[in-house]
């Protein structure tokens, strides 16, 4: 040990702020207070955002054999703490231990288990190994989906953490430890079939999967009232941390996430959405115009005639929305397969992703709307060598949202590859709230580029 940290002092005063443990040193007394302030774990690899409130859900989450739940707000540094920081923590206390990580797909959960992988390797979390160990944590197994160190004595076919999706194969696997984390996302709240089929998965998880006498956590927001939260609900309780009750913790008074980003939240998010995830709760739907979109395999890119449209915007608050789709004859009936993409912040930033999405799907043309910006836009896509249609909008939008968009719903097949951000703003639509850039793009489209014969607004204004 330097004389430099010897000067530090007792290391129990090392529990102010995350700098100091830049000073760090291995005694038992900071594996102790790791075992007990586990945000300060956190600190050491460098998520100094961390909090002891952080502290306080890592251990009701891990430091159980019962089955856990725990909501708390997008942005809340739950993943961090809960899946990177109390994933490391179980490994330097319970290194035989087989943790299972899931999360909605596989390639998300390998994600998470990378950055668990990455924050391994930093000498001050070897160091801390080494310490409680006796030798540096080398990887046996360090592959997409598989993680397994030295320190592991027990010989099992699970290594210390194994990755999967909610629809992965599971069967013949065991392991101490189950961490479920975001497995209900945007995909449950639109789909029927999904929300089945995450539910399927989450009994087979919790019932056979796990040793006996094992505890379980789930972590994540609620997105619908028949989601897999409701299956859970059933398992144990769900300890929740809303937003409005938890953006300073209360142990520090430490700002999680300031005043300004959660009124930006508000402004960027649909209210139904907001709701749920940021104040967990759910709000009845019924008047939503849109419900059950049916989603199809993927864009036939065999399929010719594709058509786009651009909403463009120039502040924070909207988003420029761009929805592509194609006529489809199925059966004699012409269904429309559909794409949409949302992006937050102006338009000039976003044109060369434009012309590029609109070049990968084959866009014949695209319309964008002349009145906003004295037709910059559409100058811009053209110079991009894009062949543009301008049109100037008089028409009141939710009018045009509410027939053209609603008439054809029946007759859509989107492509799961659509933007989340976009399809929530289509599912949670309402006359006059915001954002609602998605729907107004995808209804101007239908309106210029594909206008059906049953809807007659000529009518409706007289009417």
């Amino acid at each position: 040990m330097s004389d430099e940290n010897e000067e530090d002092g007792d290391v129990a005063t090392l529990a102010r702020d995350p700098d100091d443990w830049r000073k760090w040193f291995c005694t038992d007394e900071t594996v102790q207070i790791i075992a007990r302030e586990p945000h300060k774990l956190g600190w050491l690899i460098g998520f100094d955002k961390l909090t002891p409130l952080h502290s306080e859900w890592i251990r009701y989450v891990w430091d159980s054999n019962e089955k856990r739940a725990l909501q708390s707000y997008r942005g809340s540094y739950k993943t961090t703490a809960v899946v990177v920081t109390g994933s490391i923590r179980w490994m330097l206390f319970r290194p035989n231990d087989r943790i299972l990580l899931t999360r909605k797909t596989f390639k998300a959960s390998s994600e998470v288990m990378r950055a668990i992988s990455q924050a391994m390797q930093l000498q001050q979390v070897r160091e801390l190994f080494k310490y409680v160990h006796g030798k540096y944590p080398n990887p046996v197994i360090d592959r997409e989906g598989s993680l397994k160190y030295n320190f592991k004595s027990t010989i099992t076919p699970e290594g210390n953490m194994t990755a999967m999706g909610i629809d992965s194969g599971l069967t013949g696997l065991h392991f101490d430890k189950i961490i479920k984390d975001d497995v209900m996302t945007l995909k449950d709240r639109i789909s029927k079939a999904e929300r089945l089929r995450t539910i399927e998965m989450l009994y087979e998880i919790d019932t056979n999967i796990i040793d006996p006498g094992k505890g379980s956590g789930t972590i994540g927001t609620p997105w619908h009232r028949d989601d897999g939260w409701k299956v859970i609900r059933s398992f144990c309780p769900i300890a929740r941390y809303p937003i409005s009750k938890y953006a300073v913790c209360p142990y520090s008074g430490r700002v999680i996430i300031s005043p300004e980003e959660i009124e930006k939240k508000k402004k960027t998010t649909t209210p139904y959405l907001y709701a749920a995830n940021y104040e967990l709760e759910l709000q009845k739907d019924e008047s939503l115009l849109f419900s059950d979109p049916t989603f199809g395999r993927g864009w036939d890119f065999g399929i010719t005639g594709a058509e786009a449209q651009l909403d463009a915007a120039y502040d924070g608050t909207h988003y420029c929305a761009l929805t592509i789709a194609a006529p489809i004859l199925r059966g004699g009936v012409k269904f429309y397969q559909i794409i949409g993409f949302a992006y937050a912040g102006n338009v000039k930033n976003w044109i060369p992703e434009v012309v590029r999405l609109c070049n990968k799907y084959r866009v014949r043309q695209i319309h964008v709307e002349d009145n906003p910006d004295k037709g910059y836009t559409a100058d811009k896509l053209a110079e991009r060598g894009m062949r543009v249609k301008r049109y100037g909008e008089g028409m009141n939008k939710h009018l045009k949202i509410s027939t053209y968009l609603f008439d054809v719903w029946p007759f859509l097949e989107w492509d799961p590859k659509t933007d989340e951000e976009y399809m929530a703003q289509v599912m949670d639509y309402k006359e006059g709230i915001e954002p609602d850039d998605a729907p107004d793009s995808a209804g101007s489209l239908f309106r210029e580029a594909f206008p059906r014969i049953g809807v007659n607004i000529k009518a409706m204004y007289e009417w």
